[in-house]
């Protein structure tokens, strides 16, 4: 096998950073930019933490904790959450220890890429993505600020709203029943695609379901670059590199919840 280059690992980490701001861009209709990097804000949704916060460009050594809370409660400041995304890993790895001092939660997140086709396999139906919306219900319930099936049930639809914004697509797995068992959702821009989503029914996981939508995915993207984002901390990446993904940047992401 090719050894990567410095070169092409640079490359890639800098096709990464490119679709993320794309997908601000396709997404925000407020993007201004701050001393250390650009605000981002979806006034349609206001509450969608990830299209309402502030990117930390810049790995200026001297910035602290301190100066980006400020610039957040400033620019952000109508918001019941703060959200910011750092994008050089070592400053996101000095800042991470304030942040979570403050009570913040952190994540380290890799993007990953995949270039070429995926090998064979089975393809899934395409479906709206409101299809989905059952299946992202049960997952979003699993996260500390949907618990109730009312909080799951809006947040779904404010996920629809950011999804037809990007003009994103879904595929739907069904078990042997015909029910739905896993779904995935994925962008196309140009050359490259985004894996989004990828969840599997907890009682039908080992079956190799969700290796096999992603790898339908990237065949349904035909494009020459598919990334996905996984937790740096997490065993979803193994799954991931096990399917022809590497690690091309690491980002930190910091948020302060409403309440």
């Amino acid at each position: 096998m090719a050894r990567t280059t410095t070169t092409e690992a640079a490359g890639a980490r800098e096709r990464a950073v490119a679709w993320r701001h794309a997908t601000h861009a396709a997404v925000c209709d407020v993007i201004e930019r701050w001393e250390y990097g650009t605000l981002v804000r979806c006034t349609r949704l206001p509450d969608f933490f990830v299209y309402n916060g502030l990117r930390v460009e810049s790995p200026v050594p001297t910035l602290g904790v301190d100066t980006v809370v400020r610039a957040a409660d400033m620019l952000l400041g109508d918001l019941d959450h703060r959200h910011v995304e750092v994008e050089d890993e070592a400053a996101g790895a000095r800042l991470r220890p304030g942040f979570e001092a403050l009570g913040w939660t952190s994540e380290r997140l890799v993007w990953m890429s995949r270039r070429g086709p995926a090998p064979p396999g089975p393809d899934f139906e395409e479906v709206p993505v409101p299809a989905t919306r059952g299946l992202r219900m049960q997952w979003s319930q699993s996260y500390p600020w949907t618990t109730s099936a009312d909080a799951a049930g809006r947040f779904a639809k404010v996920e629809e709203r950011a999804a037809a914004l990007r003009g994103m697509r879904a595929l739907l797995a069904r078990d042997d029943s015909g029910a739905p068992a896993g779904f995935l959702l994925f962008a196309v821009a140009g050359d490259a695609a985004e894996i989004e989503q990828v969840y599997v029914r907890p009682a039908l996981r080992g079956r190799g379901t969700g290796g096999d939508l992603v790898a339908a995915a990237v065949r349904a993207a035909g494009v020459a670059e598919t990334f996905i984002v996984a937790d740096d901390e997490g065993d979803p990446k193994r799954l991931y590199e096990r399917l022809g993904f590497a690690p091309v940047w690491r980002q930190h992401a910091f948020r302060r919840r409403p309440g």
